[in-house]
């Protein structure tokens, strides 16, 4: 049986991301890799920087530069240093306080961004990308962003002749710990508000995947009712999360159905039924504020658990959203 074409979502989530940096490596693995056959990747915040970095490595070298990638970015993102363990600590202790500390980026010089491209520039190493954008589509890649301005999302492409490093600085600037971020004209912030990650825009490919493969960091459900701030601000942050991701799937499973019933329908229009494989961050424990750690105990501890993850892709057991709906 040959391997699927598969498309693989990253949804976004902060340092939570190393999570979905430990799965891609473990996919792309020498024992995985030749499973299936990656056409797309698409992503958002954190899961846009993992996103780009491991498509990048795959056009560049293959699979075990996109793994190189993936593990170097954040192996040089982890706060190693004691004044950088410092700086994240007092980060951490901030978004803990049961009260909002309110301040615009706009009112001081913000350390994240700059960081950030800094890394892309290293990692991501766009002066290097094919000039053909013909050649940047084995697989695509698309990266999720909200327009701050008009309103809506977008998904941006990653064989557009624009694209930049700007795209996934634009994908992970979440207020108010960023400016919004300019790219192609327009103004932009974390893709969470709009596509997280992008679904649709897999399916709107020159070339259809089989299935699609979710690499969820935002729980579905919790054990118990949260009760303080810190919890309540949790779960309200994991639902508005997965809200956009699970109204698309909902999508998809509503097209199966209607192609299941009446097959017409995929001859006439040219859909066709897809299949959708979940891997979820297991730890209900984490908080809001652990997305910001960058703690190399905390980004070590996850990039380990996503490879130890990783091969639960293949398990029937996976899928969630089958080809008959």
């Amino acid at each position: 049986m040959p391997a699927p074409k598969v498309a693989i979502a990253c949804q976004g989530g902060g340092s939570h991301a190393a999570f979905t940096a430990g799965v891609l490596a473990g996919l792309f693995s020498p024992a995985h890799r030749d499973r299936f056959v990656p056409l797309a990747l698409s992503g958002t915040s954190g899961g846009a920087v993992c996103a780009a970095l491991a498509w990048s490595g795959l056009l560049a070298r293959g699979p075990d530069e996109a793994v190189r990638r993936l593990d170097g970015f954040w192996d040089e993102l982890a706060a190693r240093d004691p004044l950088e363990a410092w700086l994240n600590a007092w980060t951490q202790l901030l978004y803990a306080l049961p009260f909002t500390v309110n301040a615009s980026p706009y009112a001081y010089s913000p350390a994240a961004e700059p960081r950030l491209r800094a890394l892309l520039q290293t990692w991501l190493q766009p002066e290097a990308l094919p000039a053909d954008p013909a050649a940047r589509v084995r697989p695509y890649l698309r990266v999720g962003v909200a327009d701050v301005l008009r309103g809506g999302g977008a998904a941006l492409g990653g064989e557009d002749s624009e694209f930049s490093v700007d795209d996934v600085v634009a994908s992970a600037a979440v207020p108010p710990l960023f400016r919004a971020v300019g790219a192609r004209g327009r103004l932009w912030w974390d893709g969470l508000y709009a596509h997280n990650p992008p679904i649709g825009a897999l399916l709107d490919l020159p070339e259809k995947p089989e299935e699609i493969w979710v690499i969820r960091l935002n729980p579905l459900a919790r054990r118990e009712e949260p009760r303080t701030v810190e919890a309540i601000e949790d779960r309200r942050n994991e639902m508005a999360g997965n809200l956009p991701l699970d109204e698309e799937l909902s999508g998809i499973a509503l097209v199966n159905r209607l192609l299941a019933a009446a097959p017409v329908l995929g001859e006439r229009f040219g859909y066709r039924p897809v299949t959708v494989r979940e891997v979820a961050l297991p730890l209900e424990e984490l908080s809001y504020a652990s997305k910001l750690d960058r703690s190399a105990a905390h980004l070590d501890r996850l990039s380990a658990l996503g490879r130890d993850l990783a091969p639960r892709l293949f398990d029937p057991a996976s899928v969630t959203v089958r080809p008959e709906g």
